[in-house]
């Protein structure tokens, strides 16, 4: 059995390794992937996405969305961190964007959940900028999306653009507080998990042995990434933040702990901006101290090696 998905992306090298995976897994359904602002600007986000879906065969209709933040708020880009083309500064082909969809990314997103209600899965790989806006179209999506898996923010593990916020959070906080003042079911896979999930020099040699298209894209863009991570991990190796995102969309049983938490995402502070708080303390009666918010699936733990091994294999086709 499939699960049908959105991926929204800020494709980025990890956000393209997350798509990579995601296209090769037949235990995901991809109906629709949808782009926006965060690593890169818009344009070279999109333009990356199509790339990598034309070159992995893909039909699925693709999506360009937001260029700001929801309050308007103008990005600040960080090229040392994924190169100026988003891409690890691979020189990928021009894509002859033969996927892409005239409508907006938050368009096709109300109209691809109502052609499919409560079998969608929206996988979150960036800010959710696209997300709230399909919100402010359509405030019952809720009720018709089955479930939120996002790549974004941390509730004990440090940030990793400001010493509390994490970037996908960051880059629209706004968008953030609308999307998790909905009532959906709502799965945060943060820097709790994702930042110590790494992919390696071993894992690169086995993808750069394969010749998959896959394969290929993934030793273009990710040696860069690799590089601006070596001194942060002490070793040359890069964390896999979307790709483990993606995986435990497609290997539920990849989550070894996780917790239903009430979070919330600072605005205002002059530190604090974009941090997701979350109060783990239990009250008396057993249930929350803090909070009336929708309660979100909070991820603790993974099974690091498992999916690492796994990724290399879909990858290289050797599974």
């Amino acid at each position: 059995m499939t699960t049908k998905v959105i991926i929204d992306t800020d494709t980025g090298v990890d956000d393209g390794m997350g798509l990579i995976y995601a296209l090769l897994s037949p235990e995901l359904d991809i109906v629709g992937v949808t782009t926006s602002f965060g690593n890169v600007d818009v344009d070279k986000v999109t333009r990356n996405t199509a790339v990598i879906l034309e070159q992995l065969g893909s039909d699925a209709p693709l999506g360009k969305g937001a260029g700001i933040a929801l309050a308007g708020e103008v990005p600040v880009f960080n090229p040392q961190i994924h190169g100026d083309d988003g891409f690890g500064n691979a020189n990928l082909p021009d894509p002859a964007f033969s996927n892409l969809d005239p409508r907006s990314a938050a368009q096709m997103t109300i109209d691809l959940v109502n052609e499919h209600p409560g079998e969608i899965v929206w996988i979150g790989l960036g800010p959710v900028t696209n997300l709230a806006l399909a919100l402010h179209l359509d405030p019952s999506l809720p009720q018709r999306l089955r479930k939120i898996v996002w790549m974004g923010g941390a509730v004990v593990h440090h940030g990793n653009v400001t010493p509390v916020a994490e970037a996908d959070a960051l880059h629209d906080p706004e968008a953030l507080r609308m999307v998790l003042d909905q009532d959906w079911e709502f799965v945060q896979v943060g820097l709790d998990v994702t930042d110590d999930t790494v992919f390696g020099q071993a894992e690169l040699d086995a993808v750069r042995a394969s010749g998959t298209p896959g394969a290929k894209l993934v030793a273009a863009g990710a040696p860069s990434y690799m590089e601006f991570y070596e001194p942060i991990l002490g070793r040359y190796a890069c964390a896999m933040h979307s790709p483990l995102t993606v995986g435990i969309v497609a290997h539920p049983e990849l989550v070894l702990a996780s917790e239903k938490l009430r979070l919330h995402v600072e605005l205002e502070g002059r530190y604090t901006r974009g941090m997701t708080v979350a109060d783990r303390r239990v009250g008396r009666d057993g249930g929350p101290v803090w909070s009336t918010a929708p309660l979100v699936d909070v991820v603790f733990d993974v099974d690091r090696a498992t999916f690492i091994d796994r990724y290399v294999q879909r990858v290289t086709g050797a599974e």
